[in-house]
This record gives C-alpha cells, sequence and structure tokens, in this order.
C-alpha cells in the first residue's frame, strides 16, 4: 500500500513531521514501511499556454511552438504528435531540473533555436505515459507553478500490510494510526449531498437474496452525470498511491477505495433492466467482465443481477457492458459490505485479484456503509454535475458491536510488561477502542473498522505495538532445573532422522496434500480428506500416507538427470473418519531408486535392492531392540515377490517393498523404487528406551555349519529363528548359501546356515556345541520337516 502524505494531511497534520520518524514509528509499532519516495519540487516548471504551432521547417515530425507563460513568449521545437495552437501545457524553461536529474538547456535543434520544453507526464514524473504533451485545462492562468497544481513536493511511504490489518489498505486507516502515535486529533471530513424531489425508487430496487453472503447493500441514482477527466488534484492523489486516473466517476470510486477501503461500483443506468438483484449464480452461468474476459460461474458464487442478466461478480469486478463509459448520462451506485469468505471463495476459484477482492477478503467496515455511499455520491455531484436522486435503495444489516473486558495485570503478565493503567488507557483511548475502567479491568468496544480486535491477546498486542516492542525488556525465559524430558515421539523422531542420514538418505519435506488421481493409485478414494478450497487441483486432497509424496519427489529428481534418489520423510497422514476432524498418524517413509551403491569398481555387484532397502529398516529397528517379523504383503501398490508387511508382537506396523511394476508405469517412474512405511506411534509403542551394555566375551568363539534340505517356500526368518531359540549360545544365525538343482528334488531347496557360539563365562568344547547342533538340527525336523544335507 502506498500512502501519500499530502493525501494523509487531509485526516491529521503531519506537515511539520520528519517523513523518516512517521516511517520509523509505523515499522515499530507492526506496519513495516519498505520504501520513503520523495517527490521533489519542481523549479522552473509553469503553467504555459501555446500562442502558436507550426511545422518545423526542416524535419516533418517536428513542430515550432511559441509559447507563453505569462510575461514572455518562447520559441520551442516540439516532437509530440498532439501539440496544437491554443493549449494548454506544462512549459519547462531553461534551467529547470526534471525527474532523473534531466536539466533543460537552450538548444539547437535541426538548425532551430529552442528554449525550454513542452512536457508529457512521464518527463515531469506523474506517470508512464508518454503518447503525447500532457494538456491541462484552459482555465488556468500562465505563469503558475505546476507544484501547486501537481501537489508537489510529496512523500510516499510504501508499506506492507499484514493479512490482519485490513483497515490499513486505505488513507484513513493510517490516519487513525499516526494520530495514535503523536497524540494527535483527526480532522473531520465534512461535504453536504443534496438530493433532487425525484425519488430514486422511480428506477427500480434492491433485492438481497443471500443475505449471509451480502447483508448490506445500498444504491444511489444520480442523473445527468458528465463524463470527463477528473480535477487534478484527485488525479495526483491517485497517482501518487499508484493508480492511473480515467474518468472522473471511475476515479471516483477508486479514490473513495484508497481514501477509506470501501470498494465501489458504478453501473451506466439504463443498462439496469428493472431491479437490483443479489443472488447465487446458476451452475454455468456466465458474464464477461470489465478485462474482457468470459467467467463461469458454480451455485456458491455471488452475482450481481437485474431481472434479466448478470450485471457483477459481488465484490470482486463489474461486468463489461453495464460499466462506465464516455457515453454515460445516468449512474446507478454501488456501496456494500460482502462477506469475506465468500469473496475469497469467489475470487480464488476464478483466478480473479482486484484492488476491491483484495479488500473485500479481509474484510472491510460493515458498519461504514452508508457513510461511503453518501460520500461517494457527495462527489459525483460536484466533480460530474450529477443531480442525485432522493433515497437510497437496499438495506443495511450492520453488526452488533464487540466488546469484552480484560484485566490490566494479565495484559502485563502476558507481555512481560510494567504498563501503568493510566498508560493503557491513554493507548487504548488513542486507539478509538472506548475503554471503562473498573478497578484493574478495562471494558473496551472495537472500532468497526478493526475487524481484526476480536479476543483479549488481540488488545494486548495494540498496547504492546504502542508502548513499543523495543520498549519491553529482554528477559531469559525461567528453565527449571529438572525440565521435562522430550517426549519419546519426537526423541526417536530425531535419533532416526540423523540415523537415516548417515545411510545416505536426504530428508524431504513435502506439502500435506496433492492430486487426488495420483493418491488413488495407493489408496482407496473412501479414505480422502479433500480440500473446500485447494490452491490448485493438483493439490486437492490431503495425503493418506506419506510415501506418495516421497515417490513424487523421486520422480522430480529422475527426470532432472539424477541417477540415484534416496529419501524419508516424517509427516502425519489424513485418514478420513465420520467425525469432523480426520484421523492423524505420524508416519515415516523412506524410498530409494537407482543403483543403491555410487558407481565404483569396488562397489558390489548386483546388490538386490530390496534387501538393501531391509537391512536399513532392520537397522533402525534394532536400534530400540523391536523384533520384527517379515510376511508376504498382499498391497496392490507393492511387487508380490519383493515386499513384506512390517508384524511387531503379532501386529503390522508397516511395510516394505519393491513398487509394482504396472503402478510404477501409472505413477510415470522408470526406475525400480523400493521403500518402506511404518508408523511411528506402533514404533515407539514397541521400542525399549532402556538400555543395557554388556562387555564382550573375552573367550574364543566356535563357528558351525547346518545344512539343510526345506521347501522352497519355508520363510528363511522362520528357519534362522528356530536355530537361534535352541540355545542361548548361540549368538548369531546367518544364512550364507542356498542351492537348488542337480541332487535337489523338485520344490525343494538346500540352505546352509553358519551358526556363532559364545560362551561369556567359558571355553566351549566340540562335545557342547556338537549337542547343541543336534537339537537343532532336530528342532528343524520336527518344525519344518527339514532333512539334514
Amino acid at each position: 500500500m502506498k500512502v501519500s502524505l499530502n493525501w494523509l494531511n487531509k485526516f491529521v497534520e503531519v506537515a511539520d513531521l520528519d517523513p523518516n520518524d512517521i516511517a520509523e514509528k509505523l515499522t515499530m509499532c507492526g506496519l513495516e514501511v519498505d520504501a520513503v519516495e520523495h517527490l521533489a519540487p519542481l523549479d522552473n516548471v509553469v503553467v504555459a499556454k501555446v500562442k502558436s504551432c507550426v511545422k518545423h521547417p526542416d524535419a516533418d515530425k517536428l513542430s515550432l511552438c511559441e509559447v507563453f507563460d505569462g510575461t514572455e513568449t518562447y520559441q520551442v521545437v516540439c516532437g509530440a504528435p498532439n501539440v496544437a495552437e491554443g493549449q494548454t501545457i506544462v512549459f519547462a524553461k531553461i534551467g529547470a531540473v526534471l525527474p532523473g536529474n534531466f536539466k533543460i538547456k537552450k538548444a539547437k535543434i535541426r538548425g532551430t533555436e529552442s528554449s525550454g520544453m513542452i512536457c508529457a507526464e512521464d518527463e515531469i514524473g506523474l506517470s508512464e505515459n508518454h503518447d503525447g504533451i500532457m494538456v491541462l485545462d484552459d482555465s488556468l492562468e500562465p505563469g503558475m507553478p505546476v507544484n501547486e497544481l501537481f501537489g508537489l513536493p510529496d512523500t510516499v511511504l510504501e508499506i506492507g500490510i499484514t493479512p490482519n490489518r485490513a483497515d490499513c489498505l486505505s488513507i484513513i486507516g493510517y490516519a487513525h494510526e499516526i494520530a495514535a502515535l503523536y497524540n494527535r486529533k483527526l480532522k473531520k471530513n465534512e461535504y453536504k449531498l443534496n438530493e433532487t424531489d425525484e425519488p430514486a425508487g422511480n428506477y427500480g430496487g434492491v433485492e438481497i437474496k443471500n443475505k449471509k453472503a451480502c447483508p448490506t447493500y445500498l444504491g444511489r441514482v444520480i442523473k445527468d452525470v458528465t463524463i470527463k477527466p477528473s480535477p487534478l488534484w484527485m488525479q495526483n492523489r491517485l497517482r501518487a498511491v499508484g493508480v492511473r486516473p480515467i474518468s472522473n466517476v471511475v476515479d471516483i470510486t477508486n479514490y473513495v477505495l484508497f481514501e477509506y477501503g470501501q470498494p465501489l461500483h458504478t453501473f451506466d443506468l439504463k443498462e439496469i433492466d428493472g431491479r437490483i438483484i443479489i443472488r447465487n449464480a446458476e451452475n454455468g452461468e456466465k458474464l464477461i467482465t470489465l478485462d474482457e474476459k468470459e467467467r463461469v460461474f458454480n451455485e456458491n458464487m455471488l452475482l450481481i443481477t437485474d431481472e434479466k442478466k448478470s450485471l457483477a461478480i459481488a465484490g470482486v469486478m463489474g461486468g463489461e457492458h453495464s460499466g462506465i463509459s464516455k457515453d454515460t448520462k445516468d449512474v446507478f451506485l454501488e456501496c456494500a459490505y460482502f462477506e469475506p469468505k465468500q469473496t475469497r471463495m469467489t475470487a480464488r476459484k476464478l483466478g480473479m485479484q482486484t484492488d476491491a477482492s483484495y479488500r473485500y477478503e479481509r474484510g472491510i467496515d460493515p458498519v461504514n456503509t452508508k457513510e461511503m455511499c453518501e460520500y461517494a455520491a457527495y462527489l459525483i455531484q460536484e466533480l460530474c454535475g450529477g443531480k442525485v436522486c432522493k433515497g437510497v435503495l437496499g438495506e443495511v444489516n450492520d453488526p452488533e458491536p464487540i466488546t469484552f473486558t480484560v484485566n490490566a495485570d494479565w495484559i502485563n503478565s502476558y507481555l512481560g510488561t510494567d504498563v501503568s493503567l493510566d498508560q493503557m488507557v491513554q493507548i487504548l483511548d488513542g486507539l478509538n477502542m472506548n475503554p471503562v475502567v473498573n478497578s484493574r479491568d478495562i471494558t473496551i468496544t472495537s472500532p468497526s473498522y478493526r475487524v481484526d480486535i476480536i479476543t483479549r491477546q488481540d488488545i494486548a498486542e495494540e498496547i504492546a505495538r504502542m508502548y513499543g516492542y523495543n520498549n519491553i525488556p529482554t528477559t531469559l525465559p525461567k528453565i527449571d532445573a529438572d525440565s521435562m524430558p522430550m517426549q519419546p515421539l519426537l526423541a526417536t523422531r530425531r535419533f532416526l532422522a540423523q540415523k537415516l542420514k548417515t545411510l545416505g538418505f536426504n530428508e524431504a519435506i513435502n506439502y500435506s496434500f496433492m492430486k487426488a488421481d495420483f493418491l488413488k493409485l495407493f489408496d482407496s478414494e473412501e479414505k480422502f480428506v479433500k480440500l473446500i478450497n485447494p490452491i490448485s487441483e493438483d493439490m486437492n486432497t490431503m495425503r493418506t500416507q506419506v510415501f506418495p509424496g516421497l515417490l513424487a519427489t523421486i520422480r522430480y529428481n529422475l527426470n532432472n538427470g539424477f541417477k540415484q534418489a534416496r529419501f524419508f520423510e516424517f509427516a502425519s497422514s489424513f485418514i478420513k473418519t465420520e467425525d469432523k476432524l480426520p484421523e492423524q498418524r505420524m508416519l515415516l517413509a523412506a524410498a530409494s531408486a537407482g543403483d543403491f551403491w555410487d558407481v565404483s569398481w569396488a562397489a558390489p555387484k548386483g546388490t538386490e535392492p530390496f534387501f538393501m532397502m531391509k537391512g536399513v529398516l532392520e537397522n533402525l529397528l534394532a536400534q530400540y531392540k523391536i523384533k520384527a517379523e517379515f510376511t508376504k504383503s498382499s498391497r496392490h501398490f507393492l511387487h508380490p515377490g519383493k515386499s513384506a508387511e512390517v508384524i511387531v508382537n503379532g501386529k503390522s506396523i508397516g511395510f516394505i517393498g519393491e513398487l509394482h511394476p504396472l503402478t510404477a508405469e501409472a505413477a510415470e517412474l522408470r526406475e525400480r523404487v523400493t521403500f518402506f512405511e511404518i508408523d511411528m506411534q506402533d514404533f515407539v509403542d514397541n521400542a525399549e528406551f532402556v538400555f543395557k551394555f554388556e562387555s564382550f566375551s573375552k573367550f574364543p568363539s566356535v563357528y558351525k555349519d547346518i545344512s539343510v534340505i526345506v521347501d522352497t517356500d519355508t520363510p528363511t526368518e522362520k528357519l534362522t529363528e528356530c536355530i537361534k531359540n535352541t540355545s542361548k549360545l548361540a549368538e548369531d544365525v546367518s544364512l550364507y548359501d542356498v542351492y537348488t538343482g542337480k541332487g535337489i528334488e523338485e520344490g525343494k531347496a538346500s540352505r546352509t546356515f553358519r551358526v556363532l557360539f559364545t560362551a561369556g563365562d567359558r571355553t566351549l568344547t566340540d562335545e557342547e556345541t556338537n549337542g547343541i547342533l543336534q537339537k537343532m538340527i532336530d528342532n528343524l525336523v520336527k518344525d519344518y520337516g527339514a532333512q539334514l544335507r
């Protein structure tokens, strides 16, 4: 938002204040000033008359003019196509310095002397328009300095607005702030509206069909307007805040918008058939808007219509055919309050943002609508020669004022300050909150333009920013010596994240929402939580699992030339329930694509990615002594021969596997991807957080091998578990050879296990270990029908 101090001075005296001090104070009270632009005066630039204009004798595109500044006549060569005899123009005399440090000197142009320059708007810094010279009103007297005409010098502050401060999208909003900061009184905006005897009701009426979305809608009928340029003082103020002047009626609506933050719209009265109706659109209804684009609506969008057709999108933009044109004679002036959520939804859905919607979305003053309707009608009366018909059409439904009580001691406790009760009252009074004190309690009534003041925390913030954030003492927080330990879930998450990083994975942080069509590849649509107001159609559904986001991240990296991709992510999933809120679960997902090892002559050859990823998961489980079984998984998106459920204490806490080739093709993944996903709460529930450290055995260990023939579908993990559970002396069991073929019956496989025997208190003998080995063989024969090879 740009703020002209000359314009601001209309409401509060700022002429004696240092602009840089204003910028500093506004920034320190939460309204960050991004830039301070000083518009310097134009010395030796005056109003002048073109007494004559003839073609330059030696140039087809140049004119030779005589310019009179009230006391003297100058010969000037001008290249503008629109220069003509009799015009009143802006004349820069010799010695003038124009914006950009352009100095005017006497010169010879095509052999003809030129003493000065007839200026275009861009040459004096008013705009970027260079279509021709600036032509002024003929009533202006030659010799008049243009500084007075263009309101120079001026200072413009460019201020960044936070979404909650809708009141500061207007000049009056900053007037309120500066009046409070400098303890000054606001100036009253005085005007007088004259009505004719002709009732406005003769030209129709207003019907509001959706009063929730539009509680207030007012209209004024103004006859016999003259469309022409608005006066220079209004044009100057609009240009200062970055708005291009168009015509008096249109400029007035923009002027009130920036001065008071109240959006307005004007219709050509002859284009309205009967009553104005505020209603929801029909599905598929269309309208060509002022930007010459056709818009298609749904039933949730609010329109301004007459009895036959649509006229405008409520709170966003008017229609092309009902707007003001140079032939307009009679005007219908609209001034309304539209509900913020309704406007935001419509503007977002249509991909539109206008100055009006920007303000309606954040919330305008709901009580000031009638006053703004009167003020705008007055300006049209004065600047357009309009005759205002008697009466206001429409209806007003003002909300109840927001009143609540806050305790002064609570404010100081909340802020860590020691502000006196009198200081608080002074601050709140300066902010027009009408404080009423009862002992240490302060009852305030929030001004209607401060739509962000609704809780006691908001009052505390107002006290803090006006008292000065820099005046609040810096203190260290109180930290108890026996502070609370970190929650197990968070502590485990941090440890596992560090562990995965050491294993070569990068942490990813993806959006919580994704495209429904992509998520359908992995989960049932019945579980989906759809967003009512998505950022885009590619982000219209909350994720039900975390790994799809990682797959999309891997796809992006592979498509951009990275041959290896390994990522992990801790994030919440969102499952639709019968309750209002979805079920949320914290999940850990990790995924790998491409070769697990970097390209190297020493890298292992032919390593199966599934087992590498299984090793990563087992490593994580081992950190917390979680014993897991891996059983065959039936999830449709996993490869049927390279996948498993992760079972802990009889319950699945997640899965691991390679992406099914058909699913990979649908997801546009050209590389094999292996991944796992586990439920973090289940992980923590089964984890051991107390660890015991035991010394290594000082006695030699013994290795023994067992080779047995079993069915090929017998899980190796079951056989390993059977061997290890036979004796506590079996410290480790590993499968190191599998053989099928000659000498082995079809459907059978020979598996060789190596067993490591260790005792902490003695040296083991062959007799003892052979006895245990025989028991192991007996158990394998009994439990799994194994045959000793």
